[in-house]
Parts: C-alpha cells; sequence; structure tokens
C-alpha cells in the first residue's frame, strides 16, 4: 500500500499567493487613495482658511473692489486670491466673492482650479464693527 502524503500541491500554492497578491494590491491602492483623500482635504482645509482671511481683508475696505487679488500665507504656504463683487437690488449692499487657489490664476477671467469659494453680503456697516454699542 502507498503512502498518503501530506501538503498542498504546486497548484494549489500558486492559487493561494495569487489570492494573496491580488489583497496586498488593493490594500496598497486603499492605502495610498486615502493618503491622497487626507492631502487634498489638509489643502482644502488650509485654502478655507485663507479664504476668511481674503474675504476679512476684502470686507474691511468699504465698498470694496472689483477683481482685487492677493496673497495669504497660510500653513507654510501661500494661497493666490481673485475677488469678485456685485452690486445687489439693495443700494450700497454688495455680494462678495472670493475665490482661492493654489497657483497664481493665469487670467482674471479664469475660475477654474478654484479651491475654495467663499461669498457674502457686504453693506456700509457689516465689516467695520461702527454699529456695535458703544459703552
Amino acid at each position: 500500500m502507498a503512502k498518503r502524503q501530506h501538503g498542498f500541491t504546486l497548484v494549489e500554492v500558486m492559487f493561494a499567493l495569487g489570492i494573496f497578491a491580488l489583497a496586498a494590491l488593493a490594500a496598497v491602492a486603499a492605502t495610498s487613495q486615502h493618503l491622497n483623500d487626507l492631502n487634498y482635504m489638509q489643502d482644502k482645509s488650509m485654502a478655507q482658511y485663507a479664504g476668511a482671511n481674503a474675504m476679512a481683508r476684502v470686507s474691511l475696505d468699504y465698498p470694496p473692489e472689483n477683481g482685487a487679488t492677493g496673497v495669504e500665507m497660510v500653513g507654510s504656504r501661500e494661497w493666490f486670491w481673485r475677488s469678485e463683487v456685485l452690486k445687489t437690488q439693495t443700494a450700497d449692499v454688495f455680494y462678495v466673492t472670493v475665490r482661492v487657489f493654489e497657483e497664481q490664476p493665469q487670467s482674471a477671467d479664469n475660475n477654474d482650479g478654484a479651491l475654495v469659494v467663499l461669498s457674502r453680503y457686504l453693506g456700509p456697516d457689516s465689516g467695520s464693527g461702527a454699529n456695535e454699542a458703544q459703552p
């Protein structure tokens, strides 16, 4: 009688290695995507801070200047911004939009690539604090 051998055949081992390789590739791809998403969210958060700073700068001057541009340093990085000011139906009230870019935009009309877009209404007393109660 022949002795029965224990263990795996070469085909079984190769199949198991193939499954393991596919699982490892999926794990590496998921980790890489997760790191990319984290980097994007970090950039978006920093651009949000830069946009808030830029909106505050634009709001300090009344009436706001259409097409104002600037650079904000947030997170040891430069963020470029541009404002757009529209008149509203209400006298002396403007609709201000600030767009934040990672790189300086090539043209004033090109809004593609804005990482963050912030908007607000701005009136004569909304940014200066002049209407606050005096002690």
